[in-house]
């Protein structure tokens, strides 16, 4: 961690970020496990013999089950997916805890994926998705007895907006799940650029700013879990697929597209890995409205 954190000059807009997802829709589905998010991992779950594809999506799985746990989540509760992706957590949440999902994205083209899986699962009557902006969420006060966050702040430019919009969406005193990336060791400008162009982020805050936003936006911070060395492996198996898929990458997107994706994912990985963390915060609003 560090109270220094690196700043680029030019932080990315909602519109912007929507539009990387866009354009990379495709790529991701390609290179990660069913979502594209961190998974849990065990000591040596990467040396069993399953593909690292199928060892990435059960690493996902037991992380989303991870924050089932934390925010107590029974048969019945309406929980809201904010930056719901391609759907996977909440179809998994659903399926497995016997609840109610919303889940909302600024990327049609995952809005789309995600309601495709939530009808192949049986699960459409339970699981819906439709285009929300976590700055400006499309859902009346107190609608959800949770609401989680994973991996869809990086992309905020003012956090502390987004951590209220969760909080007025929410029942009064509800819990509320947010994961961020954070600069654990000091960043060059040309690594947080290179996270800018590769994943759409925005500026990485350290853990000590993470602590800041929740605080300037009003909310009770409940629990803070490192988990910056349970996921490290996500980037390993993620290097696996990539390699996997290589040749398909190169029918879909060019020879040229391939080749330079041999040079920048390896290093893109390896900062991930090695220079920031990962938190997952247990908040709550106000107990009255």
């Amino acid at each position: 961690m560090t109270t220094t954190p690196t700043t680029p000059a030019a932080p990315l807009t909602s519109a912007e970020v929507a539009a990387w997802y866009e354009a990379s829709d495709e790529l991701c589905k390609l290179i990660s496990g069913d979502s594209f998010h961190y998974g849990l991992w065990h000591p040596g779950d990467l040396d069993g013999p399953l593909p690292a594809r199928q060892l990435a999506t059960l690493a996902q799985n037991r992380m989303t089950g991870f924050f089932c746990d934390l925010l107590a989540v029974e048969p019945g509760h309406h929980l809201l997916d904010v930056g719901c992706g391609h759907g996977s957590p909440a179809l998994h949440a659903a399926r497995e805890r016997g609840i109610d999902v919303t889940g909302c994205s600024i990327s049609h083209a995952q809005i789309t994926e995600a309601t495709r899986r939530a009808a192949a699962a049986g699960l459409a009557d339970r699981v819906r998705f439709g285009f929300g902006d976590a700055m400006d969420l499309p859902y009346r006060e107190s609608g959800f007895d949770a609401v989680w966050a994973l991996d869809s702040f990086p992309h905020l430019d003012d956090p502390v907006t987004g951590l209220r919009e969760l909080a007025r969406v929410a029942r009064p005193g509800a819990p509320l799940l947010v994961t961020f990336y954070t600069q654990r060791v000091p960043a060059t400008l040309a690594e947080l650029a290179m996270c800018r162009d590769a994943f759409a982020f925005c500026p990485l805050p350290t853990h000590e700013q993470v602590l800041g936003h929740v605080q300037a936006a009003g909310l009770a911070l409940e629990r803070v879990h490192d988990l910056s060395e349970h996921i490290a492996p996500t980037c390993v198996a993620y290097g696996r697929i990539y390699q996997k898929n290589r040749g398909l990458i190169t029918q879909k997107f060019g020879a040229a597209y391939a080749e330079a994706m041999d040079s920048a994912l390896p290093d893109t990985l390896a900062f991930l890995t090695d220079k920031t963390g990962y938190l997952a915060l247990l908040l709550r609003g106000p107990a009255t409205g």
